[in-house]
């Protein structure tokens, strides 16, 4: 990946990690906005709202006035709209080799940003009214230079053990729950949606027991610890031999789909569905075209897997897809079934999935599968992963890479 990409994802992470330390910080019913409607942070107690916008510049040598200009312009705006608000603007902002001595970004740098020919600037320099008052807003300015993005991993981790979380429990339970959680509230449509208070905050955290595993939790740098400690939280469903098991798979996340899915299924078909006592036949769903699930049936049938779609002629039929193998005895009295699978499109008539409830849920991917009735179901959830990791996870492969 390139460096660029790796900063823009470490600039998102850096956000959460920020906005993790105020929730954990702040008074239990304080409410904390998530992308809010002023600035990245938002802290509204009784009394006041402390807007923070944060800013992660790892690319960068060093710190240059010019690099927050438009950050203080936007507040400047905000300022000069809401005069007599009670808000406190934040600006927060790492830049390498700035800790010790901090620059100081005062009323002479708003000046300058204010009179920046910057033509990427232009609409915000205008947008700010000429008689603006300096000397009000610096006082309800602050600029903080926040420290390493390892550091402040650091201090999130010290936060929540501070709060009560064991200290055990931290790395690759509450930690990266923590992370993912920040990051799920800030794709809410609706700001008050993506509110949440300290209290809230810890208490959904430590009824969390399962690690998540997403796009931002394995773009920590513990990654290789997720996944291990995930494989042996699946392992207690995964041993059981009775277990009716539905997989539901948006191929559009996972970047080596089409390579792996084959393998995936006959790999996990080969470890949990060959015994006798392996008596629930899994279901596969797939967010894809029919005619998608059709190569994928004659390509595990050219691996010697039959799976079943529920299609007579042209018709899906619920009871023909829900029926029972027929089973015989093949060479050497080995069990052999009329079909090792059910298959079907999301699309088309995944509905059916709430007609016969299974034992356990798997969600790879990022399908949006909402409708799907859960209660009752061991749901596991597993996005940002490669297949190849999905097998790890789930003790069908002992590699990932």
């Amino acid at each position: 990946m390139p460096r660029t990409a790796d900063y823009t994802i470490q600039g998102f992470l850096y956000q959460f990690n920020k906005t993790a330390c105020e929730i954990l910080k702040a008074q239990d019913d304080d409410t904390i906005t998530v992308e809010g409607i002023v600035e990245d942070i938002e802290v509204a107690s009784p009394a006041s709202l402390t807007a923070i916008q944060c800013k992660y510049h790892e690319a960068s040598t060093s710190f240059t006035a010019s690099a927050v200009y438009k950050p203080l312009l936007q507040m400047l705006k905000h300022f000069s709209d809401n005069p007599t608000a009670n808000i406190h603007y934040v600006l927060f902002a790492h830049f390498p080799g700035v800790s010790i001595t901090p620059p100081t970004v005062a009323k002479s740098t708003l000046q300058a940003a204010l009179a920046s020919k910057d033509k990427e600037l232009a609409k915000h320099v205008k947008a700010v009214p000429s008689g603006i008052d300096l000397d009000g807003f610096e006082g309800r300015f602050t600029m903080e230079f926040g420290p390493s993005y390892d550091d402040i991993t650091k201090q999130v981790g010290k936060e929540l053990e501070a709060n009560g979380i064991p200290a055990g429990d931290i790395e690759t339970l509450a930690y990266p729950n923590a992370i993912n959680m920040i990051a799920t509230l800030s794709v809410k449509h609706d700001p008050a949606d993506r509110q949440i208070t300290k209290k809230k905050f810890l208490s959904d955290l430590k009824a969390i027991r399962t690690t998540a595993i997403t796009r931002w939790t394995l773009a920590l740098k513990n990654r290789d610890k997720l996944l291990q400690v995930r494989r042996k939280q699946l392992k207690v469903h995964l041993d059981k031999n009775a277990r009716l098991r539905y997989f539901v798979i948006n191929p559009s996340c996972i970047e080596d789909y089409d390579t792996e899915i084959v393998l995936f299924i006959s790999d996990y078909i080969d470890k949990y569905h060959f015994k006798t006592a392996h008596t629930d036949t899994p279901i596969l769903c797939l967010c894809a075209t029919r005619d998608q699930i059709q190569d994928i049936q004659h390509r595990l049938y050219a691996k010697g897997i039959c799976a079943t779609d529920g299609y007579v002629g042209a018709q899906f039929e619920e009871p023909f897809f829900f029926r029972e193998p027929l089973s015989s005895k093949g060479t050497g009295g080995k069990l052999k079934h009329e079909f090792a699978l059910r298959i079907l499109s999301w699309h088309d008539h995944g509905e059916v999935l709430n007609n016969r409830k299974c034992d356990d849920l798997f969600i790879i991917g990022e399908p949006d599968c909402n409708s799907l009735d859960t209660v009752d179901v061991n749901v596991e959830r597993l996005a940002g992963a490669t297949m190849k990791e999905i097998k790890y996870v789930m003790g069908v492969s002992n590699v990932y890479e």
